[in-house]
């Protein structure tokens, strides 16, 4: 059984990567891995003569998107167990892929509206199509930076007109996240942790620069009534664990805020059952859903997807659910479960 673990050593990695717990699990279960470079030429070859090939590319990275899927695909056609596999990542960081997808087996999600010329969306609006308040959303981009609330039809016209015409960056906001965070800071000792993640923020923010500006669409998305916060739930295999996001005063988004917390009451056995049911239905190794939970409905509604997330976060819930609901007081370290899922799948196989 030979694992690679794919990032290139001489970049620094994200403090949420999770090429590092990989690392240290297969040392400490005297796993034979390989650190391998993703972006040497003959990568592909090099990699055939492995069984297991794992690769947290980010999102943030105009190289990792350009070239992982691409490699992950390839290497899944022959046979290799590899992850995020196909069904967990082909719909990564687009937004009008997830929609399509979730649409597809009607999972729980709110009303989207999508538009490709301008005309289109002009009708929508003289026709009454869409009612205000709307969420207007970039197709890629994480923590909320891409992500508008819209009031008034005027509004949207104007948000159209610029998405067809100049378009929108949707590289991070260095002013958002630093306001977010310094805000949602409890105590010195958490400001001076985040302080000291600005370095990587401002690289992640220098590769994001490079994607090109987004336009030629409106994407929208109907607004949820909830009550101040949101949560991510992460599914893998028969686990189910999440982590509780506060939405900051004067908000209407708590991605990326860092305001977190872990209140289990707030998971609904409505949301687990229709987290464990979408996963199942679409065939994810491991997925994180964005839910929020509808004021009015009490219903989840998922309005977000993305296999990748802070596995640090998650483990600070202290635990999982299982397909019951019923709450183990067990770490739940996501990178080390899905490592564990795929070596007894390999060795299956």
């Amino acid at each position: 059984m030979k694992i690679a673990i794919l990032y290139n050593k001489s970049e620094k990695l994200h403090s949420t990567n999770w090429s590092l717990e990989w690392e240290d699990y297969c040392k400490k279960n005297n796993l034979e891995y390989s650190v391998i470079n993703p972006y040497e030429i003959g990568v592909v070859l090099i990699l055939m003569q492995f069984d297991i090939v794992l690769w947290h590319y980010s999102n943030y990275s105009f190289k990792d998107m350009l070239m992982a899927k691409n490699i992950l695909n390839t290497l899944a056609f022959h046979g290799k167990k590899v992850f995020p596999s196909f069904n967990d990542a082909w719909h990564f960081d687009d937004k009008l892929s997830e929609t399509y997808l979730l649409e597809s087996i009607h999972a729980p999600i709110p009303k989207s509206f999508y538009y490709f010329d301008i005309e289109a969306l002009k009708r929508a609006i003289q026709n009454k199509e869409i009612s205000f308040p709307i969420v207007a959303k970039l197709r890629n981009g994480s923590g909320s930076h891409n992500v508008k609330k819209i009031d008034a039809a005027k509004e949207l016209l104007d948000y159209g007109k610029k998405m067809f015409s100049s378009g929108i960056s949707s590289a991070p906001s260095l002013l958002y996240k630093a306001s977010s965070n310094i805000q949602s800071s409890k105590s010195l000792k958490t400001f001076i942790s985040r302080a000291k993640r600005i370095p990587e923020f401002l690289r992640s923010l220098a590769n994001a620069k490079k994607f090109n500006v987004e336009r030629g669409y409106v994407y929208l998305q109907e607004f949820i009534p909830n009550d101040g916060y949101d949560l991510k739930i992460v599914v893998v295999g028969d686990k189910l664990s999440f982590i509780g996001r506060n939405i900051r005063q004067g908000e209407f988004r708590a991605s990326g805020g860092g305001d977190l917390f872990y209140d289990r009451t707030k998971v609904t056995k409505n949301v687990i059952d229709s987290a464990f049911k979408t996963s199942d239905k679409l065939g994810f190794e491991c997925m994180g859903y964005d839910y929020v939970v509808d004021s009015k409905s009490g219903e989840g509604k998922i309005i977000e997807i993305s296999y990748g997330f802070s596995h640090h976060a998650v483990l600070a819930a202290d635990g999982y659910f299982n397909r019951e609901g019923v709450w183990f007081d067990n770490a739940f370290n996501v990178p080390n479960e899905i490592l564990k899922r795929l070596i007894i799948k390999s060795k299956n196989q």
